[in-house]
């Protein structure tokens, strides 16, 4: 004579299943492991002398037990282990630029902007023009028609004089067959700090932008 576990589990599933949010929580291992004690000292009280509970089975179910609880507990100790390392190897990038997408530039302090695109092989006639918040071009800068991805930077001088700090956008265009077209523009942008999570570190940005660290394409 024997406690089923596997009825345990499908008890709980089927709860789940009607009760909503709550009866999830039934479904981890502690409660199977209470209910299963529940059970056993049940079937302790009301078992028949003559067929009585097997000593072995009991023993050998009470280890099944305790290994899923265990797991669980794994589980959760190598989730822990995992953002933490994951906030140690973004903890390594503070400081350096990395290339996400997005087509923003931000012109302030020394440093000049940069941006970055990617060029298809043959495309020719490939040039950046800077645009401001009402969608005017202020500047316009020619590029190498090389392929594959490639960065520019920006100082800030339009047409006009000298951009105020601030932010902008950029688009990359280039002529090929005969036609021109929008390149992919990338933006690039200086990490500023970690920020830990309960779903993985988030990245500061010196721009102000927030991001995850799959959000990164390059790290320049």
């Amino acid at each position: 004579m024997s406690i089923d576990l596997a009825g345990i589990s499908k008890a709980t599933s089927a709860s789940a299943t009607g009760s909503g949010t709550a009866s999830f929580k039934s479904n981890s291992a502690a409660e199977q492991g209470d209910r299963f004690l529940t059970l056993l000292v049940a079937q302790l009280k009301n078992q028949d002398p003559l067929n009585p509970l097997d000593n072995a089975q009991v023993t050998s179910q009470m280890a099944q037990v305790s290994t899923v609880q265990g797991i669980e507990k794994l589980n959760g100790t190598m989730g822990a282990m995992l953002n933490q390392i994951q906030i140690m190897q973004a903890g390594s990038l503070a400081g350096k630029d990395v290339m996400i997408d997005g087509n923003g530039l931000t012109v302030g302090g020394e440093t000049p902007a940069r941006g970055a695109y990617e060029v298809p092989q043959g495309m020719t006639n490939v040039k950046v023009e800077v645009r401001n918040t009402q969608g005017a071009v202020i500047a316009t800068l020619a590029q190498s028609n090389t392929s594959g991805i490639q960065t520019f930077t920006w100082d800030g001088t339009t047409t006009t004089g000298k951009a105020a700090p601030g932010n902008y956008t950029f688009t990359v265009t280039g002529t090929a067959g005969g036609q021109t077209g929008n390149l992919t523009t990338f933006a690039v942008d200086r990490i500023a700090g970690v920020i830990p999570n309960a779903s993985g570190p988030r990245l500061s940005l010196a721009g102000g932008s927030i991001i995850s660290l799959d959000a990164i394409k390059t790290i320049l």
